[in-house]
């Protein structure tokens, strides 16, 4: 009779089981279809969302970025503050938690003040010799482009080619010019809502540094808040597959981001003092360009040679032949040494699947997907090869227990 109650008790909860997964399908269902249908004003609205919290995602980016130097700064600046918090764990809790929110203000302050004299040093010495550079440049560009016409005519006589073929090219270019100049006519409205978005975003940047400062100074208590919301509303094997991947996804990113910009700020280094040794004019403006593009992944360096190129191609072609060759070494040098230790590291993929990240990462997001498309494919090849080898080894058990 037990066992017939038991059997029954097993059916109706099976039957429970199997109408709750239905009904949950069909709720998804209508809802997937209720939102197709209504796409564009789930788009608007979900646009109108991104914008209000602009500044919170602005603030979690700038704290993941400070919080870089920041923990450097706590762990090897401010070690020392660790003895007075086993001191005040004798006595009182109160006073070792006022000792670790006074070390970590001061380790917030020292973050801003490095960050600021970094800034600081950019626009005291390198900006004016950067904006000396563009000044010197065009005053000096009429006189290259003459010269440069000169030996494009030279070039043309020598091959025997028509003297008109560079007249034609240049009818061209000022028909082209014109086009430009009536198109940036036309783009005014466009002009203004560019500037009001730009003010709109400096707005935005500076409550986004004001959040980052009390994600940075309280980051243990969310990140505990986060853990007890995560194990109270999610069931304890997916926490603890969704805290893996955000400890993958922590080490991955920070790894990234540190070390884009090491790598950016030494080849940028490398190329100012490689060009002033050949003495190749505007060193320093070429450098800045080629470390500022170097902050995009793999193809930043020959981005900011583009540019560089055509401007040493104006004032001399030799210059330009001797830039070219340098830039390809250094990119060479970068690709196998300064890459695979600086940052290759921490990402973990080989040529091709950093190329398909950067590809996804951009035709989805634009400009920041190229940045932070690697990592986020990072993080997914990671996991995806975790469960997968895992999976792997319970087939293998499995398969070695029946044998």
């Amino acid at each position: 009779m037990e066992n017939n109650n038991d059997g029954k008790n097993r059916n109706q909860d099976m039957s429970d089981k199997n109408f709750k997964n239905f009904f949950f399908l069909i709720t998804f269902g209508i809802c997937l279809l209720v939102a197709l249908l209504n796409l564009k004003y789930l788009v608007g609205y979900l646009g109108l969302f991104v914008n209000i919290i602009t500044p919170v995602l602005i603030g979690l980016g700038v704290a993941f970025i400070l919080n870089i130097p920041m923990s450097f700064i706590e762990t090897h600046f401010l070690g020392f503050m660790n003895r007075f918090k086993n001191k005040a764990r004798r006595f009182k809790s109160k006073k070792n938690r006022d000792i670790n929110k006074g070390k970590r203000m001061i380790a917030i302050t020292l973050t801003f003040i490095f960050v600021i004299g970094i800034l600081a040093g950019l626009i005291t010495f390198v900006i004016p010799q950067v904006s000396e550079s563009i000044d010197t440049l065009m005053i000096k560009l009429p006189g290259y482009v003459d010269s440069f016409n000169s030996l494009v005519d030279d070039v043309l006589a020598f091959f025997n080619l028509p003297e008109t073929l560079w007249s034609d090219i240049t009818i061209e270019w000022d028909t082209l010019m014109e086009q430009f100049g009536s198109l940036l006519l036309s783009s005014v409205p466009e002009i203004f809502n560019a500037t009001k978005n730009i003010t709109v975003g400096f707005f935005n940047v500076i409550m986004g540094i004001v959040i980052s400062i009390y994600l940075l100074a309280d980051k243990e208590n969310l990140l505990a808040l986060k853990d007890k919301l995560i194990y109270a509303y999610v069931r304890k094997d997916r926490a603890d597959f969704i805290q893996d991947v955000s400890t993958t996804a922590n080490h991955v990113f920070h790894g990234f981001i540190a070390g884009q910009i090491t790598e950016a700020f030494i080849l940028g280094f490398l190329c100012t003092v490689g060009l002033a040794i050949l003495q190749i004019p505007y060193a320093l403006l070429i450098g800045v360009l080629v470390g500022m593009t170097s902050v995009i992944p793999v193809f930043g360096a020959f981005l900011g040679a583009v540019p560089s190129g055509f401007i040493l191609l104006v004032v001399n072609p030799i210059y330009c032949l001797i830039f070219v060759v340098y830039i390809i070494a250094l990119q060479q040098f970068e690709s196998n040494v300064i890459y695979p230790r600086v940052v290759g590291g921490s990402i973990g993929l080989s040529g091709l699947w950093v190329l398909v990240g950067m590809i996804i990462g951009g035709s989805l997001f634009g400009f920041m997907g190229i940045i932070l498309g690697i990592p986020s494919f990072a993080v997914f090849y990671a996991v995806f090869r975790k469960i997968t080898n895992e999976r792997i080894e319970k087939m293998t058990a499995e398969q070695e227990e029946l044998a």
